[in-house]
């Protein structure tokens, strides 16, 4: 792919996790669920599948025509080639991340339920399906070829996942673009064909997650990209004890946000803390050890997301940082 992945992102206020020491991390990989040779998880009754730290909905519509409507499935099918409405589980990398056996499919729409009583989504890899690819690649009889006939159609297709907490939707969200034709430059624009980490842990303390899906293609009836999407180890934290969110925003601060060149950390506090600052892809860019107020030069960092992790060996917090 000629760019690094960016993330569109709205800067919003201060959305912090205070994790105890005592967190647990957990990733749901698949691999011990069973199934046949290049199938998928299929269930009439709408029955949700689970993993030792989230349950994934899963909604099948009986009647004349029966059909996956919604949610989840697992699957095995290992074909980067078909795509079309035929063959909606496979993901355009063949094989789920790191070249494992299973992986899941999911819809607009779809729910991930978190199993603990306090619990944090770090994030998972995610990629694109055959079907959405091959729709924005080519076009199909629904959707337009990404671009148009020139190439310099700006045309765009995004996630957002948003979080939710006993009914009541988080404020923050996080985002991903799984193909970007918006840059003057069209060698730049790209269609998403790898597995990609999407961080999630800037929706704090949740006990369900959401995915929404948007285009810039849209007809009279709504949509016309294909809605699917594939996703494969799912990082959870969970039997915290004592997350609070907000409880560090009066003495924890990241300012100026979004920033140019320097951006001053300031934990009011005498602890000394380790910095970490990741990309949207989950690489480590910049750390240092720091406590009270703290300048940090960051002007060698391209523009875009960043996620700014400051622990030490009892609490975390996590900050959404823009640099412009």
């Amino acid at each position: 792919m000629k760019k690094t992945i960016t993330q569109f992102a709205i800067v919003l206020t201060t959305t912090l996790c205070f994790l105890s020491s005592k967190a647990q991390t957990y990733t749901a990989d698949f691999e011990s669920f069973t199934l046949t040779p290049s199938s998928y998880y299929k269930d009439t009754n709408s029955v949700p599948f689970q993993t030792s730290n989230a349950l994934f909905r899963h909604k099948w519509t009986n009647g004349g025509f029966p059909y996956w409507s919604g949610g989840f499935a697992y699957t095995n099918i290992h074909d980067s080639v078909q795509g079309s409405y035929k063959h909606l589980y496979s993901c355009k990398p063949k094989f789920g991340y790191n070249n494992s056996n299973t992986y899941v499919t999911g819809k607009n729409g779809g729910v991930i339920v978190v199993k603990g009583p306090y619990d944090q989504v770090d994030g998972f890899y995610i990629t694109n399906t055959t079907y959405a690819d091959s729709s924005i690649r080519y076009g199909d009889g629904f959707g337009k070829k990404f671009g148009g006939a020139t190439g310099n159609d700006p045309d765009w297709f995004k996630i957002t996942v948003k979080g939710y907490l006993n009914g009541s939707m988080k404020t923050d969200s996080s985002e991903f673009y799984l193909a970007d034709f918006r840059f003057t430059n069209n060698t730049q624009d790209y269609v998403i064909q790898t597995w990609q980490w999407l961080n999630t842990s800037i929706l704090g303390q949740v006990d369900s997650i959401k995915f929404f899906m948007y285009s810039s293609d849209v007809g009279s009836f709504g949509i016309n990209t294909p809605l699917f999407f594939s996703i494969d180890n799912i990082q959870t934290v969970d039997n915290v004890v004592g997350i609070s969110e907000n409880k560090l925003s009066s003495n924890l601060s990241a300012y100026p946000n979004p920033f140019k060149d320097k951006i001053i950390i300031q934990l009011n506090s005498e602890n000394e803390f380790t910095l970490n600052i990741t990309d949207v892809i989950g690489k480590q860019v910049y750390s240092q050890s720091v406590s009270d107020k703290t300048e940090i030069d960051l002007s060698l960092l391209p523009k875009g997301v960043y996620f700014a992790e400051i622990r030490n060996e009892h609490h975390r917090a996590i900050k959404k940082i823009v640099k412009e």
